[in-house]
């Protein structure tokens, strides 16, 4: 139980959000306020969920220690790899400016 917890929290919590909000309708006779602050709290949570998966990606690359050589192996990778998105970010750009200038000539 604990695994499917950890390894499907947004579902989890949507459930349990899902049985807060028919138990309102149905037992409680909740108006919309009370729908929107159950709705407000459900954000609330599910950005706590992320968050806490965030702080954990991040806490298990700060506990990889690579070799210096590897590190820069890595960054002139991810610099190429940007190097070339830019490019053909350009490259649409530059269709996208000469296919405007053609229909302001038209």
């Amino acid at each position: 139980m604990k695994k499917y917890l950890s390894q499907h929290p947004y579902a989890t919590t949507s459930a349990i959000f899902i049985v807060l909000i028919v138990l309102g309708l149905v037992a409680l006779n909740w108006r919309k306020d009370d729908f929107s602050f159950l709705l407000l709290l459900y954000f609330i949570v599910t950005l706590g969920i992320r968050l806490d998966e965030i702080s954990r990606q991040i806490g298990a690359a700060q506990g990889r220690s690579a070799s210096l050589a590897d590190q820069q192996e890595e960054i002139v990778t991810l610099m190429q790899q940007m190097h070339t998105g830019l490019g053909e970010t350009n490259r649409t750009l530059e269709q996208i400016r000469s296919a405007l200038q053609q229909t302001r000539e038209s």
